[in-house]
């Protein structure tokens, strides 16, 4: 009897301890292991970024209806114990799905140097004409894969009839930083030019000075009055009514007194 609990007690564990046992075959297969993870990076990633950047567009593609994950192999050291498939993308997305079966029946995709590589539910001749326009041997470097694992997603969930909103684009749907900085300043440099320039487009620097109005033909403009030293205008005998106060004697006499007149 002990013999007999013992080997059933050792085929439980045996079952209860396959995945893990399997899941050592690569190191790929440690990390999608669990249900939440979605990407394995190659090793040979500089750092983070690409993987959050796959990470972000395999998540839309999954929330949008196709479940997947995606395994970018850039070297043999990204294939563990199994380093004879290098270059051979097909057979180990076989190989991968083979690990991950206990734990994982949807699709995968394999992104190589050499080509991709799918294993799962989805169609391979449906994944073939969808990925037929993209090509990872024209960048076989990390950020050249992942750019091409991005893409593939997007296709295949576009031949899958699925709408993917969120994901990252391939890292190139949108405007690099130093091209949207460039065109702000060409718009403020723009803005300043319209502010200096008038309404028929020519600088301030060159607008003529305004002309006054000609007088109207019979038109007399007024004389101007000199003024006397010290800013005041001269007296035209106009003031006081027009009437000049008039002198008592002749330039040159003196006065007569009241005697002399009556003599």
């Amino acid at each position: 009897m002990t013999v007999i609990r013992r080997a059933v007690l050792g085929l439980m564990l045996a079952l209860i301890l396959a995945p893990q046992a399997l899941a050592d075959g690569d190191p790929a297969s440690d990390i999608l292991a669990p249900a939440d993870a979605r990407v394995y990076m190659t090793l040979a990633a500089p750092n983070g970024d690409l993987e959050k950047q796959l990470t972000k567009t395999t998540q839309a593609v999954t929330d949008a209806g196709l479940p997947i994950k995606v395994a970018v192999i850039g070297n043999k050291t990204d294939l563990g114990a199994v380093p004879q498939l290098w270059a051979k993308p097909q057979t180990y997305a076989r190989f991968l799905g083979s690990e991950l079966r206990f734990i994982y029946k949807d699709t995968l995709l394999i992104v190589m140097p050499q080509g991709f590589g799918i294993n799962g539910p989805y169609g391979q001749s449906k994944a073939l004409a969808a990925l037929s326009g993209i090509d990872p041997r024209k960048d076989p470097t990390p950020k050249g894969l992942t750019a091409s694992a991005d893409k593939a997603l997007l296709a295949l969930a576009a031949a899958d009839g699925l709408k993917v909103s969120g994901g990252s684009g391939g890292g190139g749907g949108g405007l690099p930083l130093p091209l949207i900085a460039a065109g702000v300043m060409v718009l403020a440099g723009i803005g300043g030019g319209v502010l200096v320039l008038r309404g028929d487009g020519k600088p301030r620097s060159e607008r003529k000075p305004r002309e006054e109005p000609n007088p109207r033909a019979g038109d007399t403009p007024p004389e101007a009055t000199p003024p006397r030293a010290g800013g005041e205008p001269a007296d035209n005998g106009k003031a006081g009514g027009g009437n000049r106060p008039r002198p008592t004697s002749k330039p040159g006499t003196a006065p007569r007194s009241r005697r002399s007149r009556r003599r």
